[in-house]
């Protein structure tokens, strides 16, 4: 008898369950919309890769960030990269604080670029370019990290107060030479974490860092290499086609190798039109330099050589930076080292403003970068 009743109790609970599907037959959760992406951005930055901004409290559109490393080949390329040179691997970052976000490329063997991963990020409380020190600004520019500081190490110093970065924070060699020049003041501009994750749903928060969530920050650490990883600062990049920049990048290197030659062949007319007006280094200008490369060059009778890796080309506005290895080499000297060149448009030419020079480990696979002549690995 129960079994009975069980049936008879189940067969009910079905025919009103039928009743009701035939009644709302199209009833489901429905979706959350999301925004249209800058379409500019479409051919960069594809839905699998960052999933178009998803709209917050904060009524601007902060986008969801790929999670995934592995990364998407690009069609177009931001135009700060000229080129990220041979030394592998070469890894570039791209903050854009309008967009909210930084963005990790790199070049692969076969030259072309891929878009690794992207990262929510905010910035100054205060929009525009960094001048003097407290603007609570940003700075826009072209920046390499040269350091990285533990959140457990800044504790020690500032107690309660360094947990606003998080467990680690990045330098950024700000100001650099070409703010130096522009007479910007202020210190301090690091990529670092903050003491809570809501604080990011505040687009512009910072006293002019770039925070990222903590486990962003950490993520990061991944894709940096002191002194060698770049982070280009703007308010949002433009993109360019490959022919394009595979002709700046050609443009700039034949500069780079008649810079060279004319080093190398003491032709020092030609070498010195290759500087500014306003170059200064080493506390020495432009004649000053002329004097001392004359110099050295009589001493050692003209035999030298000098030899170059394929170089790394950032541009930002009217400034460009190359920076590559280096060898140096005569009867007396052989030094192996990083040079970097700062040019500022002047007319149609770039000219060198400044240089900076370090030496370092020579490597086999550093030496290995510099053994072919520039312009032979780029016809």
């Amino acid at each position: 008898m129960k079994t009975k009743f069980y049936i008879k109790k189940y067969l009910k609970l079905f025919h009103i369950g039928l009743v009701l599907f035939c009644i709302y037959p199209n009833r489901v959760i429905p979706q959350q919309q999301t925004p249209v992406q800058n379409a500019d951005y479409q051919q960069i930055f594809p839905s699998q890769i960052m999933p178009a901004p998803i709209q917050q409290k904060t009524d601007i559109q902060i986008p969801k960030m790929n999670t995934e490393a592995k990364p998407s080949f690009i069609s177009a390329i931001p135009s700060a990269f000229i080129s990220l040179g041979a030394f592998m691997p070469t890894y570039a970052m791209v903050v854009e604080k309008n967009l909210h976000r930084l963005s990790v490329f790199k070049v692969v063997a076969s030259g072309n670029y891929a878009l690794v991963k992207t990262y929510h990020a905010i910035t100054g409380k205060e929009q525009g370019d960094k001048k003097f020190r407290g603007d609570n600004r940003t700075p826009e520019g072209i920046y390499f990290i040269v350091g990285r500081k533990e959140g457990s190490f800044l504790t020690q110093i500032w107690g309660n107060s360094a947990r606003k970065y998080g467990p680690r924070a990045f330098v950024l060699d700000y100001p650099n030479i070409f703010d130096k020049r522009q007479r910007k003041t202020g210190s301090g501009i690091w990529i670092h974490g903050v003491d809570t994750n809501d604080r990011m749903q505040r687009p512009f928060d910072t006293e002019g860092c770039v925070a990222l969530k903590n486990e962003d920050v950490l993520d990061i650490t991944q894709y940096v290499y002191e002194f060698q990883t770049p982070v280009v600062i703007v308010d949002e990049m433009k993109l360019v086609s490959h022919e394009s920049v595979k002709k700046e990048k050609a443009r700039v290197i034949d500069m780079i190798e008649s810079w060279r030659t004319s080093w190398e062949d003491s032709q020092f007319e030609t070498y010195l039109s290759f500087y500014s007006a306003n170059f200064q280094s080493l506390g020495k200008d432009k004649d000053g330099w002329l004097e001392m490369k004359s110099r050295l060059a009589k001493m050692r009778k003209g035999d030298i050589r000098v030899s170059i890796s394929e170089p790394k080309i950032l541009a930002f506005r009217n400034q460009l930076l190359v920076e590559f290895f280096q060898r140096y080499s005569s009867p007396d000297k052989d030094d192996f080292g990083r040079k970097f060149l700062y040019l500022r448009k002047e007319g149609d030419d770039y000219k060198i403003i400044a240089e900076k020079w370090y030496g370092v480990r020579r490597g086999a696979s550093e030496l290995a970068v510099i053994n072919d002549p520039v312009k032979k690995r780029n016809e």
